[in-house]
């Protein structure tokens, strides 16, 4: 993803913790927070060291750049997503990985239902 796409800074992440709103699934946390600021819409990804090393978890967040880029044009712009990787992640394969990830973006009205 581009740095357009990007959320870095730690005050930002927690704004959109805070004052944003969020959904969970087994395997997600997602959080959603309104910034008219930005045309597009920005990201930032969490997995922590509980799920395993440094190439798991990169992996994790590999697969979760990979769903958001392939509904870059979907997902809602003007807003800030705040993206948790949670336990038992690191077993599901791509297909499932990305169904739940999917689902969990429906749910919260991110991208539109198929």
């Amino acid at each position: 993803m581009k740095k357009d796409y990007r959320i870095k800074k730690s005050q930002e992440i927690e704004k959109v913790m805070k004052k944003g709103f969020s959904k969970a699934n087994r395997y997600f946390i997602v959080y959603k927070y309104v910034n008219s600021e930005h045309p597009n819409f920005r990201l930032a990804i969490s997995v922590g060291k509980k799920l395993g090393n440094a190439v798991t978890r990169n992996t994790i967040k590999r697969r979760i750049r990979a769903v958001c880029t392939e509904h870059k044009d979907k997902i809602d712009p003007g807003y800030d997503y705040f993206i948790i990787g949670r336990k038992g992640i690191s077993d599901l394969d791509f297909l499932a990985f990305k169904e739940n990830l999917e689902q969990l973006f429906t749910k919260m009205k991110i991208i539109p239902k198929e």
